[in-house]
């Protein structure tokens, strides 16, 4: 009874987000396959995608960054060959204490979102977005209603608390308006009434489905429905389909092995999003494509997302049957379901306790005759207990120095820009334009990097050459003050007042206008305005050329 609650339980200690917990319970995991030795399971299907996950780490321009996400994965393949063996107490045992911890989660995620708001605080123990938390609800909510809709059960003390939970849960769920949860939970309902009623059930349910886009299309739902689904109190728009494309632009630029596991954000970086309303159009940066399948896409390739389906579509099939008569099993089945719609529109399974609970849901409800003999080879738990342990150790090395962060993770801007303020700081002037210059090959969008280049140049005289650096950082952000001025004085210094009268002009038109707020520290780099740097920059303008 252990192993199942103490993989449920994990979704309390923040998902095991934190890396050393992580290699503290991925070895646990794997202690117990070696223990138990129980069949690959439903694992089978997806060692090829992991084998081609791990390819693709080996020649990616970062390879330890990769460890921790095939470290993940393959502790939470354990955890499903796990889950598949278990006998039916120990099923029940599972779903009774997620159903607890999911109690818990709800709690927390109301101490959270009521001290400020529902929307956005919700994080509860599984910060830093409520999304993770409704992810879990969402699943124990569907859960909960299936085992006790099941003829065969929760008895009757169970499932008053089943009920409760169940109602705790959706209401959590409307409060933070969650659109993947209460996606995920149509979808499960969906399947739970296909599953119980077959065809009679699945021509409705397309049929309201065909109505509801249809009026999404011509513009016909209530208010409140639209602001939920399209969420217009925001400040900013929906980024997230843009975000789609971006990661399908990345997986076709590297179509066989993607960027790597680990380094989405390396390709991203050369196809950003621009961030329309707000104060940088730049500053949006993301690790997550929004959505599981696309960033294995963008990570492993196309190549890789097709192994990948291939081990998620041998997980799902369990879905498309008929009601099963064990009620564990069919409250599995359609918690599986409303996961299963979430992860296509968000990054749900980069939290390794989220992933286990989805993969662990679709093992327990798949037919037991479905799985295979083969146990794990020993080696393999080796492998996998030995890479749990140590996935950890490159990100903490990083985080000790720039220089040492800038050897492990190469593809990285952000020690290349640490390493650049710190050689500024110590005078060293050409140590700092190798470590800008560096950082901006790395990420070509971001403004901030020709602009300090442009700076370099102009504090050693360099005027024709700082006045490229700043053209190139306004071209990228026009409303970057900053680079303005450093181009206006070095068009001055280079002879050309008129075009510095222009630039100087047209500082002024900008900041006539009213500015969004800055959400990051990029954004308040690109907004922010020196009035002393531009007197001082109007005086030299107004001065007669030299002769």
């Amino acid at each position: 009874m252990l192993v199942p609650r103490l993989i449920v339980f994990s979704l309390a200690l923040g998902g095991l987000r934190d890396p050393r917990l992580f290699a503290l319970a991925g070895a646990a995991a794997w202690a117990a396959v070696w223990l138990q030795r129980p069949a690959l399971g439903p694992a089978a299907a997806w060692l090829p995608w992991l084998g081609w996950a791990a390819l693709s780490t080996a020649v990616s321009a970062q390879p330890l960054a990769g460890l921790p996400v095939l470290a993940r994965w393959s502790a939470v393949l354990a955890c499903a060959s796990l889950a598949a063996s278990w006998n039916a107490r120990e099923r029940e045992d599972w779903l009774k204490s997620f159903l607890v911890v999911a109690a818990a989660l709800a709690a927390a995620a109301l101490v959270t979102g009521g001290r400020h708001d529902w929307r956005n605080e919700m994080t509860g123990l599984l910060p830093p977005y409520y999304n993770y938390t409704a992810f879990a609800l969402s699943a124990a909510a569907a859960a909960a209603a299936a085992w006790v809709l099941h003829p065969r059960g929760a008895k009757v003390d169970d499932a008053k608390a089943a009920v409760a939970l169940c109602a705790l849960a959706v209401a959590c769920l409307f409060l933070a308006r969650s659109r993947g949860a209460l996606l995920g939970l149509s979808s499960a309902a969906a399947v739970w009434a296909v599953r119980r009623w077959g065809a009679r059930a699945a021509v409705p349910l397309g049929v309201a489905a065909a109505l509801f886009a249809g009026a999404i299309a011509g513009g016909l739902l209530p208010d409140p429905v639209e602001d939920l689904l399209f969420k217009k109190y925001r400040l900013h728009a929906e980024a997230r389909p843009r975000l789609w494309r971006a990661a399908a632009a990345v997986a076709s630029d590297r179509p066989w092995l993607g960027t790597g596991p680990g380094s989405f954000a390396v390709g991203f970086r050369h196809v950003p999003v621009v961030f329309e309303d707000g104060a940088a159009r730049w500053s949006l940066s993301t690790d997550y494509a929004h959505s599981e399948p696309l960033q294995t896409a963008a990570e492993t390739g196309w190549a890789g997302l097709a192994l990948w389906l291939l081990g998620a579509g041998a997980a799902l099939r369990a879905l498309l049957r008929r009601a099963d008569a064990d009620p564990i099993r069919e409250a599995a089945a359609v918690a599986a379901a409303a996961m299963t719609a979430q992860i296509a529109v968000d990054n749900m399974l980069q939290i390794p306790a989220l992933a286990a609970l989805w993969l662990c849901a679709l093992a327990i409800s798949a037919p037991p005759a479905e799985m295979k003999p083969r146990p794990w080879p020993p080696a393999a738990i080796l492998a996998g207990a030995a890479l749990v342990l140590t996935a950890w150790i490159p990100g903490t090395l990083a985080a000790t120095s720039p220089s040492r962060a800038a050897a492990i993770f190469p593809a990285e801007p952000g020690p290349r820009e640490d390493l650049a303020y710190a050689a500024m700081a110590a005078g060293r002037a050409a140590e700092a334009e190798a470590h800008w210059a560096a950082a901006q090959r790395l990420e070509p969008f971001n403004a901030i990097y020709p602009w300090r280049r442009a700076q370099l140049a102009g504090v050693a005289g360099q005027w024709a050459r700082a006045e490229p650096l700043a053209a190139r950082a306004i071209e990228l952000e026009p409303g970057f003050f900053s680079a303005r001025l450093l181009r206006a004085e070095a068009l001055v210094r280079l002879g050309r007042i008129r075009e510095a009268r222009a630039e100087l002009e047209e500082v002024l038109r900008r900041r006539a206008s009213p500015l969004p707020a800055a959400a990051s520290g990029y954004d308040r780099t690109v907004a922010s305005f020196d009035e002393p740097s531009f007197q001082r920059v109007s005086a030299l303008a107004r001065r007669p050329p030299p002769r």
